[in-house]
């Protein structure tokens, strides 16, 4: 292709200008290698061949960010702002606006015929010979001759490994609420939801506290906060709560070195528990204590009522379902944040710039947290509903099959505290199995329940739906197994931050694997429902280039412009719709009409034209025809 000579003399006229503090290339000395990094970050369609200047503004001068001035139109990406393109010949007006002592910290505001604008604002470009530059171009430009060809794409960026790892933490977290909730169906099961609830609120209320009577110690407190162990005892009546701390000869049985726990009763039993407790102390049943008030030090108001620990451990109660939307805020929490930095460091090595890259992150981590939360909501209450007690009969059927050093290998890779064995083991795993079991498939449901309303409202096919179904499954499966895997290796280093830091990259590395294995088999035959589309108006848009005789300028700005408005919304809508066809159509006449319309008028020509211009033609015709027979 020949560039147009005066083009390259404006540019090469104003880009040196232009450039504060980065370098600039013009004709040959533009690297092949920059453009090629230019046009996967912020000029996609570029042809190198059209190129007549390049600022590079990038830190490490890799071309993937800056400005490049092709015969036609201009490509830029200035630092964290959104790239964007623009022809010379849709520039309607330039307006700089004064802000400092420098030309660079000035603002350059570009407008078009379409009412659109955008602004330069980067202290990295002399903002006067820009507009100089853009100026001459606009007025001298010309249709352009080279060969444009544009592909509609629709691709739903998924990231498998961020989405598996997220996922994968959030069960983790699951996993071991519903592991240790299973108590919940005992006959003191109320007394075990009191136990967590509290502990939760005093975590969430700024108190050190965690859970201690799950070691099953003779008398030893359940619970310790702040450093002051406790015993929970949550009964019907305050004097039951304090009758509950003496063995069947009355000596008091929660005493550490002769000084006794803290016993938490229900804020509403707390008065009469007192009461209780200084009748004890005044018959000397408490070692050392003989001052009755100190039955207000030694008995605790837990922040809970009798019946609200007893809804906790219930199914559908308000209490149970504020119980598991608190606790699985922690948990998305982390699921958050994992997914948010996985993705963020993915996409930085794929070559995003830091700015998409964080919103992406965000997107992610937001989805999983999402997930995360609803997940925990969800597989809590099936377990209240017994859920778990229908999968006990299977779970330890194949703990038998898996054996003692399987069971082992998968109950220390998902049980927080210290790693057990032997017949502890296989009973944990059991017990963890059904717990999985639950957490994976409200997973699945939670992933997939946007893709079923949407087959519900004829968004999307029934083999879109099975495709998105299949791929959600086996990523949260593969993360799960890469858990699992990763946890047991990591556990085997490093006892406990192994453990965790193991299974995370075992769910990342097998959750990836498995999305984009299954993802790619099955698109093998199954077409998506987004590509069908973008079929149909790709095809529309062929058509309708024929009718209102488009360029192949006017068709390259309408696909620019349909570029804009294509996304996954408008695209399920349009499957949603009677007539598809139609629904292409309504979309391209009004970006292909509002082109056209800013084409030059041409003058209606005379016959007296007509004809003069006839008898030259066929004068020249003539004139060759002689000079060929003389010939």
């Amino acid at each position: 292709m020949v560039l147009d000579k005066r083009k390259i003399e404006i540019v090469e006229e104003y880009l040196p200008q232009i450039a504060e503090g980065f370098a600039w290339y013009t004709g040959d000395d533009i690297s092949s290698k920059k453009l090629d990094n230019a046009a996967k970050k912020f000029a996609s369609g570029l042809k190198p061949e059209t190129v007549l200047g390049f600022y590079d503004t990038s830190v490490m001068s890799n071309g993937k960010n800056g400005y490049i001035f092709t015969d036609e139109k201009v490509y830029y990406h200035e630092t964290l702002e959104k790239p964007g393109k623009f022809w010379y010949e849709d520039i309607e007006k330039l307006v700089i606006s004064d802000f400092g002592k420098k030309d660079c910290d000035n603002e350059l505001q570009v407008f078009f015929h379409d009412e659109s604008s955008v602004t330069f604002r980067d202290s990295f470009v002399n903002k006067t010979p820009l507009c100089s530059l853009l100026r001459e171009m606009s007025e001298y430009v010309i249709e352009s001759q080279k060969d444009v060809s544009e592909h509609l794409e629709y691709n739903e960026k998924q990231d498998f490994g961020a989405l598996a790892g997220g996922i994968a933490t959030g069960a983790y977290g699951q996993v071991n609420k519903l592991y240790d909730e299973e108590r919940f169906h005992s006959r003191q099961g109320h007394g075990f939801a009191a136990e967590r609830a509290n502990t939760l609120y005093d975590k969430l209320t700024g108190h050190d506290a965690q859970i201690i009577g799950d070691d099953n110690l003779r008398n030893g407190a359940d619970r310790i906060v702040d450093g002051n162990l406790i015993q929970s005892k949550y009964c019907q009546t305050g004097s039951a709560c304090i009758n509950e701390c003496f063995d069947a000869k009355g000596n008091f049985r929660y005493a550490i070195d002769g000084k006794p726990m803290q016993i938490e009763v229900p804020s509403d039993k707390f008065d009469e528990a007192v009461r209780a407790m200084e009748e004890k102390i005044r018959e000397g049943k408490i070692p050392g204590i003989t001052d009755v008030e100190e039955a207000k030090n030694i008995v605790r108001k837990g922040w809970f009522t009798y019946k609200q620990a007893q809804n906790i451990a219930k199914f559908g109660t308000i209490e149970s379902l504020a119980y598991d939307a608190v606790s699985g805020a922690v948990t998305t929490a982390s699921a958050f944040g994992v997914t948010s930095v996985i993705s963020l460091a993915t996409n930085l090595w794929n070559g995003e710039d830091f700015d998409k890259s964080l919103q992406i992150a965000t997107y992610s981590g937001l989805k999983v947290g999402g997930t995360t939360l609803a997940t925990t909501l969800i597989s809590g209450q099936l377990m209240r509903a017994g859920l778990n007690s229908a999968l006990v009969g299977s779970s330890e059927t194949l703990v038998t099959l898996m054996g003692p050093k399987a069971s082992a290998v998968l109950i220390n890779g998902f049980r927080n505290g210290s790693n057990i064995y032997g017949a502890a083991a296989m009973k944990s795993a059991a017990k963890l199995l059904r717990s999985n079991v639950i957490t994976a498939g409200a997973t699945v449901i939670v992933l997939s329940s946007f893709d079923i309303a949407n087959i519900f409202r004829g968004r999307i096919s029934g083999q879109q739906l099975f495709k998105n179904l299949t791929n959600t499954a086996s990523t949260v499966v593969g993360g799960t197994g890469g858990w699992i895997g990763g946890a047991a290796i990591g556990s085997a280093i490093l006892p406990g931050v192994g453990t965790i830091v193991g299974g995370l990259i075992g769910s990342v590395a097998a959750g990836s694997a498995a999305g984009k294995a299954t993802n790619k088999a099955l698109g093998n035959f199954i077409e998506d429902d987004a590509n069908e589309m973008v079929a149909i108006i790709q095809s529309e848009f062929e058509t309708l280039a024929k009718d209102y005789l488009l360029n192949q300028k006017e068709a390259e700005k309408s696909v620019d412009k349909l570029g804009d408005k294509l996304d996954g919304k408008l695209l399920k809508d349009m499957f949603a719709s009677d007539d598809r066809e139609k629904f292409a159509r309504n979309l391209l006449v009004p970006i292909i009409e509002d082109i056209v319309s800013r084409r030059s008028y041409i003058p209606k020509v005379s016959d007296t034209q007509m004809l003069a211009s006839l008898k030259t033609v066929l004068e020249e015709i003539a004139d060759d025809f002689e000079a060929d027979e003389e010939g």
